[in-house]
């Protein structure tokens, strides 16, 4: 009886092997941390209350382990700014997400919230971000390979 019970725990062993990579394949969905991992480059506009026009063009780059860093020039009304940013992000199996970045800026440095949803096949992206008195949206388009 012992002889079989491990001959039917080897099997089953080798079931779970042969099924593994198709599991793992299908892990995946519409997105995932895999699936949005890249570089994008976007440009975003909008309106900061106390501020005016805001507009800016810069690249974000997902990484799978759920970090996200990027840089941009921005305008706030005229003044200029290069600016890095690093944080975390979540990505839902529908394509929605956000990141928190803190941003490093020699005019205004501050924490950011987005929300955004991958499009095009985790190709491009739209976002909008949700800080008080912030409207401001942006729209970006993969520029490099998965990481």
């Amino acid at each position: 009886m012992s002889r079989k019970l491990a001959i039917a725990s080897v099997l089953l062993g080798l079931a779970a092997l042969v099924q593994a990579p198709a599991l793992l394949a299908n892990d995946d969905g519409p997105c995932s941390y895999r699936s949005v991992s890249g570089a994008f480059g976007y440009t975003v506009n909008g309106i900061r209350n106390g501020v005016g026009p805001v507009a800016g063009a810069g690249t974000v780059t997902f990484h799978q382990d759920g970090t996200v860093e990027g840089k941009q020039t921005v305008s706030f009304n005229g003044i200029i700014a290069d600016e890095t940013y690093s944080g975390t992000y979540t990505v839902q199996s529908d394509c929605s997400g956000s990141f928190t970045v803190d941003v490093v800026s020699p005019i205004a440095p501050r924490t950011s919230h987005v929300n955004v949803i991958w499009t095009s096949d985790s190709n491009a992206a739209k976002s909008i971000f949700t800080d008080a008195g912030t409207i401001l949206t942006a729209d970006a388009q993969r520029v490099s390979t998965r990481d």
